[in-house]
């Protein structure tokens, strides 16, 4: 579609030759190599909806190394309260380094309780990241990643949203519940440079009757885009859980790098 407002219609008969429709409005704001981006894809939440605000300010994180794509980082930390830089004058920071020429990943964690019964999940965090060196003699940010995600166990179902702005690949990409690997869509990762704020937001829907999950759009600094993929959930020991998280990579050099993650907010209905 071309930039602007479309209204689209969809019509339907049946076998005798009746018939129903219904309409809805896009706006397209631009389009790009990695696939159209508008408006109208994540939807404000219903005024029934679950809010987590400030989930940075909560206690009860959980920092892992081990857990995060079963590497080990040689030292990675979190801190809470950080005055600056911040949006709200209270920030969350993290950090991690590899060992000596060794990638490492690290998870940050939040446990939110039994949230079994919602099934759309729209996930947003604000952040910043900087490092002593931010950049390898060939230019490459000395990120290799930064991962974004949200989990619902629904009794031995895992619903696990993983997504990565892949700075090595260039793409985002969106994990596989059953493969076990990271699908590479068509969206262009947007390769963050160091020390200035953005903001990225996730909706997701559960099919717990077909028992899969779809990742329906992505919106970063304001731009939307569509993403409308569906993958299998994922079996595992019985539970009820929601958790979201994000993670640090590193590069193939180990090289340290800081983030800073702000008004991490989350809506569910």
């Amino acid at each position: 579609m071309s930039s602007g407002t479309h209204k689209v219609v969809v019509k339907a008969w049946d076998s005798s030759g009746a018939s129903g429709s219904a309409s809805f409005s896009v706006s397209v704001s631009t389009t790009s190599g990695g696939g159209t981006t508008s408006g109208g894809l994540i939807p404000t939440p219903p005024s029934t909806a679950k809010y987590f605000s400030n989930i940075d300010q909560m206690s009860g994180w959980v920092a892992c190394s081990a857990c995060a794509n079963n590497t080990s980082a040689s030292s990675y930390w979190y801190k809470q309260w950080v005055g600056s830089p911040s949006m709200d004058g209270a920030s969350m920071q993290t950090y991690i380094k590899g060992g000596y020429k060794t990638w490492a990943d690290d998870l940050f964690v939040k446990t939110l309780g039994d949230q079994t019964w919602a099934r759309h999940i729209e996930f947003s965090m604000n952040f910043l990241w900087n490092a002593p060196k931010t950049k390898q003699a060939n230019g490459a940010y000395v990120v290799q990643a930064i991962e974004f995600d949200a989990r619902m166990i629904i009794n031995d179902f895992k619903y696990l949203f993983g997504t990565q702005c892949n700075y090595a690949r260039g793409t985002w990409d969106i994990w596989s519940n059953t493969g076990w690997y990271w699908y590479h869509t068509s969206i262009p990762c947007q390769k963050w440079g160091p020390n200035t704020w953005h903001k990225v937001t996730w909706y997701f829907t559960i099919d717990n009757t077909n028992k899969y999950l779809h990742y329906v759009a992505l919106q970063v600094d304001g731009v939307q885009y569509s993403v409308n993929k569906s993958m299998a959930a994922g079996s595992v020991p019985a539970n009820k859980q929601f958790l979201i998280q994000f993670e640090q990579d590193t590069d193939m050099y180990g090289d340290p790098w800081y983030l800073w993650a702000d008004k991490i907010q989350v809506a569910l209905w």
